[in-house]
């Protein structure tokens, strides 16, 4: 190798033997060097390289490898050959790099920095990344520019003595810097240490340990979260600059969002879930339901239907039903939970399905109406007992005034028997009236399970309550027409009861008919109802009056107790029916009465 600079590099002994040309090319004066004695002599990044070649050579059996260089002291840039003879022992050869073309076959990273008097460029076809060099159409070359210059994100290359070699646009408008007035000044002239060490910290590291960094940092100029790539290269380093601000702000807004769920999640009472639809899986379940159910939370995730367990026995078809629905459409379902073994508790849970994303699931609230439902019963017998007690002032009342009469005329006829006969008529029309009144009553307190149904033909139970009212009609001059499907088909129901709904309506309309009258009786049958319709042309109801009809003991009529319509609305009610009352002052009243065919 006369006239080449090499040197034998013995890695067992970690020595070194040079010739001449090498210790004068590297400006030492001896012969022999410790290994850590010669790698020295060019610059730390390089090192890093040569011992990652001479590694290789060792370890994976190769024969021969090179590397690019720095002189430490001059800046002269070297490809390095190395051919592994044996026993650790390696023969290393210098070439400058404007030599290299008699050693070497030109590759990606086989190029001079570009002159400082040329228009600074990033060399497209020998930069590492992009090897073109194979391409001899500048119009390809020109395109690859094209595209590194208009690339998203911001692009800088820094060469190993952290001047600033290239920028495309996308840097200059991130950084606000004109990186065209500033090429090959050095990074620190460009941007102050302290206000952005933690960038020039990666990038040392990064120059150091030739690994790629990645780190998200903070532009004070612009205002700006940026996210940053530095990539080591032969000619120094790479830097890609992304603008984060606007997802780091969308992540600022969603975790502020979660935040604030989570912080009513924590603090509400009530239970927010988010399931599957067959209720397999559970996605979300809010903190109370451990409270609320005496379960861990963390059992509602294994294992979603262990609530079922805690379902009251008699309240389960129900539940597994209203979740069923739940599926559909929006769906309310109370039940009662045992709550440690002991404590009942009822439980609303409402549910509706969502579609997200295009993955059905099921969302769904959990309420504690144990408070609520023992509000409703004490309302309940509270209205109970406001009833009876104004049923029985009501009924002490009605049945006082006909005692009175009674007492009154018994005590004339004592004191003058001659007149008993005179007042004979008026006792039996009170003692009538009293026996009316108790008679509603019993009507009133006869259970519904007493009913029993038969086949009967509606037309013949109309026929025969306006034949038994006709002569009270008659005496008013008042109309009693009926009007009838031509269906001859016969209805279920119970004939005592269904007469006494067609008396008290009929009745109660030929006494609010003036003289002169009509009452209308109409009715419709369909496959699943009949309904009965009772209209008349008196002198009708205020919103007030309308509002009041059903209480105990209002009334209209003068010498009523309005208990016929409570009775009626009873019968009614008993056979799963439902009355409707509609009236205008002056224009007459229309009852209508739906019930259920069997």
């Amino acid at each position: 190798m006369n006239g080449t600079p090499a040197c034998l590099l013995d890695l067992r002994l970690q020595a070194v033997t040079l010739n001449q040309e090498m210790i004068h090319m590297l400006h030492l004066k001896e012969t022999d060097l410790s290994f850590s004695q010669w790698i020295r002599c060019f610059r730390h990044t390089g090192q890093h390289r040569l011992q990652q070649s001479l590694h290789q050579l060792l370890t994976e059996g190769l024969r021969e490898s090179s590397v690019q260089l720095t002189d430490k002291n001059f800046d002269r840039r070297f490809h390095c050959r190395m051919v592994h003879l044996t026993n650790g022992q390696i023969t290393f050869t210098l070439a400058k790099m404007e030599e290299e073309q008699h050693f070497y076959a030109p590759g990606p990273a086989d190029t001079d920095m570009p002159s400082r008097n040329d228009k600074p460029s990033l060399s497209i076809t020998n930069y590492e990344g992009f090897p073109l060099s194979s391409f001899s159409s500048s119009q390809i070359k020109h395109r690859m520019t094209h595209i590194v210059d208009k690339f998203p994100h911001g692009l800088a290359v820094i060469n190993h003595n952290w001047e600033v070699v290239y920028a495309n646009p996308k840097m200059e408008e991130l950084t606000k810097r004109p990186f065209f007035k500033n090429y090959y000044k050095r990074l620190w002239d460009i941007f102050s240490i302290d206000e952005h060490y933690p960038f020039f910290q990666h990038f040392l590291r990064s120059m150091e340990t030739h690994e790629t960094m990645e780190f998200e940092g903070f532009l004070e100029d612009t205002q700006l979260d940026v996210k940053v790539t530095v990539h080591p290269t032969e000619l120094g380093l790479t830097v890609f600059l992304q603008d984060i601000t606007q997802y780091n702000k969308h992540l600022q807004a969603l975790k502020a969002s979660e935040e604030r769920f989570a912080l009513l999640a924590d603090n509400i009472t009530d239970v927010f879930w988010i399931s599957e639809p067959d209720f397999d899986e559970v996605h979300y379940i809010s903190p109370a339901f451990q409270s609320l159910f005496d379960i861990p939370r963390r059992k509602a995730f294994t294992d979603p239907k262990s609530l079922l367990q805690h379902v009251h026995e008699a309240d389960r078809a129900h539940f597994v039903e209203g979740l069923s629905k739940m599926k559909e459409e929006e769906h309310v379902v109370d039940y009662r939970v045992i709550v440690g073994g002991k404590e009942e508790k009822w439980i609303r849970t409402k549910g509706f399905p969502v579609d997200y994303n295009g993955k059905p699931l099921i969302l769904g609230i959990h309420q504690d109406v144990t408070e609520y439902k023992g509000m409703i019963e004490l309302k309940e017998k509270s209205q109970q007992l406001s009833t009876i007690t104004q049923m029985s002032a009501g009924i002490a009342h009605e049945i006082k005034n006909p005692l009175t009469a009674i007492k009154g005329f018994l005590q004339i006829g004592a004191a003058n028997p001659e007149l008993r006969d005179n007042y004979q008529e008026i006792i039996l029309d009170e003692v009538n009236r009293i026996e009316a009144i108790v008679q509603d009553f019993m009507m009133l307190s006869k259970p519904k399970s007493s009913i029993q149904l038969e086949e009967v033909d509606p037309e013949q139970l109309v026929s025969y309550v306006l034949r038994l009212l006709e002569p009270e009609a008659n005496e008013k001059q008042i109309l009693l027409l009926f009007d009838c499907d031509p269906v001859q088909e016969t209805f279920k129901t119970e004939p005592k009861r269904m007469n006494q709904i067609l008396i008290n309506l009929v009745k109660n309309a030929v006494d609010a008919v003036d003289l002169g009258g009509e009452v209308r009786i109409e009715i419709q049958m369909s496959s699943s109802h009949l309904t009965l319709y009772v209209r008349d042309n008196g002198p009708g109801l205020s919103t007030q009056e309308l509002a009041k009809i059903g209480e105990p003991f209002f009334t209209t009529k003068e010498k009523g107790t309005g208990l016929g319509v409570m009775v009626t609305k009873k019968i009614v009610s008993d056979l799963n029916g439902t009355i409707n009352y509609e009236s205008e002052k002056g224009k007459g009243t229309t009852v209508v009465v739906k019930l259920p065919r069997a």
